[in-house]
């Protein structure tokens, strides 16, 4: 079963979206927990394409480094990001990739119209008050949840 990394890590990526809404911050923990599941994966014998999982995650993490530096991205995103792409198989990444377009336009129409009804100064959520930022580790965890779905 190829998507069983994914299915695994699916209370870290729940863990992740809490995180993200709530404080707009992914933890390095959080992102060392998914380096970890992947570790034990791999040598768990789950992912035998292991080569081209760990190209994936380093172009994504150089990738991610150029956004990180323009503004794009937070740093936990491309962190994260980088050390989940490698659970991803690899001929599932353009699925995957799909995925995280769809997720980030249904998360930020979701999010712009919570903000309306739920959101400003006095709210409790970080993702609530920020406006003009987007938790993309909503998006992330979605797809990587979504994904082995088949969806």
């Amino acid at each position: 079963m190829d998507d069983l990394p994914l299915i695994l890590a699916a209370p870290l990526m729940a863990a992740m979206i809490w995180t993200d809404l709530r404080h707009m911050r992914i933890p390095n923990t959080l992102v060392a927990a998914v380096a970890l599941l992947g570790l034990g994966c791999a040598l768990a014998g789950l992912m035998p394409d292991l080569a081209p999982r760990l190209i994936a995650g380093g172009a994504v993490f150089l990738a991610g480094l150029a956004l990180f530096a323009m503004g794009v991205m937070g740093g936990g995103d491309v962190k994260m990001l980088a050390v989940l792409v490698p659970l991803v198989p690899p001929a599932a990444l353009p699925g995957f990739a799909m995925l995280l377009s769809v997720t980030m336009l249904a998360g930020a129409l979701l999010l712009m119209g919570v903000r309306r009804v739920a959101g400003g100064p006095d709210s409790h959520w970080e993702s609530l008050r920020a406006r003009g930022r987007y938790p993309l580790g909503l998006s992330i965890a979605a797809a990587a949840m979504i994904l082995p779905l088949g969806i």
